[in-house]
Order: structure tokens, then C-alpha cells, then sequence
């Protein structure tokens, strides 16, 4: 009985934890750019200041935004499950192992998927009466899997960031060349 309970509570703490909606935020600031009179290339970050008889050539740029940055998607889903925990009564610890040649947020994405998969593989075992159970488990189990990498891959640190960074360097050498350009 308490192994039915407790597998229950840990199945529902994997609903909570994987069913939570990922949100990403995009954070960006608007450069504006036009060529004066003079056949020199200004920036500015308000349309407004732009002379009404340049507006017409008025070329637009996005550019990422260093100053504020909102937290990760670990981060919030982590916030989120803490919170419903506490909505339960029980008290989560943050728990996660140093990868070598992994950005400490991928460490814990992979700490926590793994214990998550050991859940999950518990709930199996021990749900051998129950197939309706443990194809739930196995179900949750493939999504563990699918979503993984995709958390890893999106982590701070992680491939999307460095090719983030990679890109903003390209768009600054290319505003330098813009800029030296008679």
C-alpha cells in the first residue's frame, strides 16, 4: 500500500515536472540605421530622432538585448515544481552532479533526468499488477528522453547559446566593417 502511494506522488511529481508549459522569452532592442546627408551611415535606438526626410530609407535591425535576461527554462520549470511541492506539504532539495565538459545548468538537467528515469523505472518495477501504470511510466519515460537534449541544447551554456554568441560577434564585425566603409 505505501509503495502504491509513494510510486502515486512520484508519478504525480513527474506529471508536474514534465508537464509544465517551457516558455522562452525573446529580449531585443531596435537599432535604426540610415545614410545622412553627408553618405554617413547613423544608428539610433528611437525612431523619433531620425530627420522625417530620411524615414523613408530607415533600415531596421534587431539586436539582442545584454542587459536583462530572463531565467532559464530549468530555472522556471524548477521554480514551478518547488512551488507545487510546497502546495503538497513536502520540501524539495536541489540535487545534481558536476559533468565534466558540461555548463553546470546541463549538469543538472542531466542529474535530474536521470533520477527521473530511475523514478520511472521504479514505478515500472514495482507496478507489475498495473499495466495501465507503467505504460504511463514508459510513456513519461520516452518523453524524458525526447525532451533531455532539447533542454540541453536550449540550457545556458549549451550549443544554442555558444551559436547565439557566434552570431552577435558576426553582426558586430559586419556593423564595424559598416561603419569603417566610406
Amino acid at each position: 500500500m505505501i509503495v502504491k502511494q509513494c510510486g502515486w506522488a512520484l508519478f504525480m511529481w513527474l506529471c508536474v515536472v514534465l508537464g509544465q508549459g517551457l516558455s522562452v522569452e525573446a529580449w531585443a532592442t531596435t537599432i535604426y540605421s540610415y545614410i545622412d546627408d553627408q553618405g554617413n551611415l547613423v544608428y539610433t535606438d528611437a525612431l523619433e530622432t531620425i530627420p522625417q526626410k530620411f524615414r523613408a530609407k530607415v533600415k531596421a535591425h534587431e539586436q539582442p538585448d545584454a542587459v536583462t535576461k530572463p531565467p532559464s527554462t530549468l530555472q522556471s520549470v524548477q521554480d514551478k515544481v518547488k512551488a507545487q511541492a510546497k502546495n503538497f506539504g513536502w520540501e524539495l532539495s536541489s540535487v545534481h552532479i558536476d559533468v565534466a565538459g558540461l555548463a553546470p545548468e546541463q549538469s543538472k538537467i542531466v542529474t535530474q533526468a536521470g533520477i527521473a528515469a530511475v523514478v520511472l523505472l521504479l514505478i515500472m518495477f514495482f507496478s507489475k499488477n498495473s499495466p495501465m501504470v507503467r505504460l504511463l511510466a514508459l510513456g513519461l519515460l520516452i518523453v524524458l528522453g525526447i525532451g533531455t537534449p532539447v533542454l540541453m541544447y536550449t540550457s545556458d551554456g549549451g550549443p544554442m547559446d555558444r551559436m547565439k554568441e557566434k552570431a552577435v560577434a558576426a553582426g558586430q564585425t559586419q556593423q564595424n566593417r559598416l561603419q569603417v566603409s566610406p
